[in-house]
């Protein structure tokens, strides 16, 4: 694996690791347990689950989901936290894995191949695109700002310059830039490119580029539709931000389509190095790429859904299945199997109807929450192969997923004053790239059962276990886990169990009290012991831990100071290899 001499500790969230194998796959066998769990949740940070939303001037107003007018917690949210826990315990197997391919940003080196083009043809049915070499003459910039075309968030456009311009490599002169200016009538002319990036402080030149008669590239549909991809959710990442993608300028007045590429467009052709036989089709110089593979194949095929009922993981065996959700994709026949859970969540109600609220009530302008980075591959991924230098292969050629993501507990905020760490995690402005939330404040309590059919003994043991967790353990429910939100104790107050002889005499009580520990210990002497994945789930769920959350782990500025904005400080750490995380047990012992 990675060198991890300079990993970084220091991050919202890590990984629970898969295990060596599942545990115990077979047939689902019914027990004799039915009954349920009166459970209290109580909150120890800021709590917040979405409701209604609305939008003011580009701003987004969330307020804490309700039900009938009460603040409520949706059983869905409640299930999904207890079956996370429940999959590590049993080392079931991986469910809901995203399908899109993961991505990468890449920082050109020395030994970086980035070639320009224009597009000649696009690909139709089984016949290439073709792109036609483009020759790059770097320009001033500050020649082009005083041109009327000039769009310092960045513009392509053409014009007519002398066929001569191929010739140079470089235009530091306004006065040059203009002798080379031609007319549309000119007979002497050719049509250039000139290629305005978004704004970058530090970078003097902008680009003309001068297409060739030398063909560059051929590419196929499959290559085409990934940079439109790309292009497309660069703009509609840029939306929120209140900016407008260069490219959207040739839409043309389609809006539906505009990040479609045209004949006549410029790309770039990017290649890591000379080693490197893939070849990405990138807009960008510090560009976004697609990796052939999403997360679904980065599990291995043991930790993928069952696609037989002969052949289920416990949590399977408990939630139920749809089986395996590959089949569709991978153009099987097979039909899925299904299988009906026998667990059953009930939305969880606050005791008091006028809960404990921050601030009153009033919403509280946040900063950005912190979206999934499929960039960060290096966070998510393993390699079997230290010499393989990039990531770009799936779980058969060695290339997976490091484990279950989980969040860290931030000891600063749990059963703390909102007013004592405010300001790490709020902004003073509403921005489109922000949102304000209806928070509720720790110490508040809710209820809900868990109704369950049909158990054995060490299922429902399970069940508990995971419900309660061990003293000095707890879960994280709802959204903003990234700034310590959601952290709280589940406690069980009732446990009712189906009476056996209900039917056989009618003054009989339907429901039983009974005691936990007799299942938690059958569930402890198959599941819960030292293994290394449960040490992990642990470390990581208890609320203390060696970790300093009071200020961000990287760069918060969103300007383009080099070195200081968040890109380019995930940028600089890829490039020394250090963009991996440290393990779980390594940072909950203190080792450095």
């Amino acid at each position: 694996m990675e060198n991890n001499g300079n990993a970084i500790k220091q991050y919202p969230y890590n990984f629970v690791s898969l295990g060596d194998n599942v545990i115990d796959k077979g047939k689902r066998k019914l027990g004799t347990n039915t009954g349920k769990l009166k459970c209290k949740l109580i909150t120890k940070s800021p709590l917040f689950i979405g409701g209604r939303k609305r939008d003011k001037d580009g701003h987004t107003l969330e307020y804490f989901y309700r039900e009938n007018g009460n603040f409520a917690i949706p059983a869905s949210s409640l299930k999904g936290s207890i079956r996370n826990v429940i999959d590590v315990l049993t080392n079931s197997v991986i469910r809901n894995v995203e399908h899109e391919r993961l991505e990468e940003r890449l920082k050109p080196s020395k030994k970086s191949i980035v070639k320009y083009g224009i597009i000649e043809s696009l690909p139709e049915g089984d016949k290439k695109g073709v792109i036609k070499l483009a020759h790059r003459v770097k320009i001033k910039k500050e020649i082009l700002t005083k041109s009327s075309n000039y769009d310092k968030n960045g513009k392509i456009y053409k014009i007519y310059m002398k066929k001569n311009i191929e010739n140079y490599e470089k235009i530091e002169t306004e006065e040059k830039y203009k002798q080379l200016l031609s007319r549309k009538d000119a007979q002497d002319k050719v049509i250039v490119t000139i290629w305005i990036a978004s704004e970058r402080p530090r970078e003097m030149y902008e680009k003309i580029l001068v297409k060739t008669d030398e063909v560059l590239y051929r590419f196929d549909k499959k290559e085409l539709e990934d940079i439109e991809y790309l292009i497309k959710q660069r703009s509609d990442r840029d939306k929120k931000d209140g900016k407008d993608f260069y490219y959207k300028i040739r839409k043309d007045k389609d809006e539906k389509n505009f990040f479609k590429l045209k004949v006549g467009d410029p790309i770039i052709m990017y290649q890591k190095n000379k080693k490197d036989n893939m070849v990405h089709l990138v807009f960008s110089e510090i560009p976004r790429v697609r990796y052939e593979f999403s997360p679904l194949n980065l599990v291995p095929p043991k930790f993928r859904p069952s696609d037989s009922l002969d052949n289920l993981s416990f949590s399977e065996r408990l939630f139920g299945t749809i089986g395996d959700n590959t089949k569709k994709d991978e153009g099987k026949t097979d039909e899925l199997i299904a299988l009906a859970g026998r667990v059953f969540f009930e939305d969880a109600q606050t005791i008091c109807k006028n809960p404990k609220m921050i601030n009153n009530g009033e919403l509280v302008i946040l900063k950005p929450f912190g979206e999934p980075h499929p960039t960060l591959v290096s966070f998510y991924l393993n390699r079997k192969d230290d010499e393989k230098k990039d990531y770009n292969s799936n779980a058969e050629g060695g290339v997976f997923i490091k484990g279950r993501k989980f969040y860290w507990h931030h000891k600063d905020k749990i059963e703390k004053e909102f007013k004592t760490f405010s300001k790490s995690i709020t902004m003073n402005s509403r921005e489109k790239h922000n949102s304000s939330l209806e928070l509720m404040d720790y110490g508040n309590e809710f209820e809900f059962d868990v109704h369950f059919e049909n158990l054995t003994d060490e299922e429902l043991g399970v069940l508990i276990y995971a419900l309660e967790l061990e003293d000095g353990l707890l879960h994280k429910i709802g959204r903003g886990k990234a700034f310590g939100f959601g952290s709280c104790k589940i406690e069980i107050k009732k446990f009712n169990l189906e009476n056996k002889n209900k039917y056989n005499d009618f003054s009989e009580n339907i429901f039983e009290n009974c005691e936990k520990e007799k299942y938690i210990n059958e569930a402890k002497q198959k599941y819960i012991n030292e293994r290394q994945n449960i040490q992990e789930l642990k470390a990581i769920l208890s609320q203390k831990n060696n970790l300093d959350f009071s200020k961000s782990p990287f760069p918060e500025e969103t300007g383009r100071t080099p070195g200081k904005n968040t890109l380019n400080w995930f940028l600089n750490k890829k490039s020394k290899g250090e963009l991996v995380l440290e393990t779980i047990l390594k940072i909950s012992e203190n080792k450095n």
